[in-house]
């Protein structure tokens, strides 16, 4: 495997123009956890910072009013790895974990429990086992450290065939 190559797009997402940027800061030494989540779309990381940023009155189902997308890292559908936020930056991706962890986001909406949807793509699980390795080296941690959405409170979220992945990174 050749080395893993990350699209920054730390300054060119924009950010939400009535809110702070990502209010709170940490060291990285403090992360103890990746989390792995599913877009539930089939947009990228520029349409996700959108509907994260977007104000709409009828909801959080059509925008969620935050300072940025909530992630660190986006997976592409053709695998490509983009880092959308610093990791010294605590973003709001799973509730009660955000102040410790890194949120991965793989772009597509998968199959999960009570959850319809089709399956990400092998260049998806490629650099998602790139990215962990990366992050594994660079944060101190190990294998265990990985979870799905679902490990904390949302079942639909990695999906069936993502949430495999985590389960193949533990068993080594």
């Amino acid at each position: 495997m050749g080395a893993l190559e990350i699209v920054d797009l730390r300054d060119q997402l924009p950010w939400n123009p009535s809110k702070p940027r990502w209010p709170r800061q940490r060291d990285i030494a403090s992360i103890d956890k990746v989390i792995l989540h599913q877009e539930l779309g089939n947009g990228d990381a520029v349409a996700v910072n959108e509907y994260h940023r977007r104000y709409d009155p009828r909801g959080p189902a059509y925008g969620r009013n935050w300072s940025r997308i909530a992630y660190h890292y986006i997976i592409e559908k053709d695998g490509t790895v983009e880092q959308v936020n610093d990791l010294t930056e605590v973003t709001w991706h799973c509730k009660g974990q955000n102040t410790h962890s890194v949120g991965i986001m793989l772009v597509g909406n998968f199959a999960g429990p009570g959850h319809e949807g089709g399956e990400p793509t092998a260049a998806q699980e490629q650099a998602f086992f790139a990215l962990a390795e990366a992050l594994m080296e660079t944060l101190s941690l190990g294998p265990d450290d990985f979870f799905g959405h679902s490990d904390l409170g949302k079942p639909a979220c990695p999906g069936y065939t993502a949430y495999s992945w985590i389960e193949k990174l533990r068993q080594g």
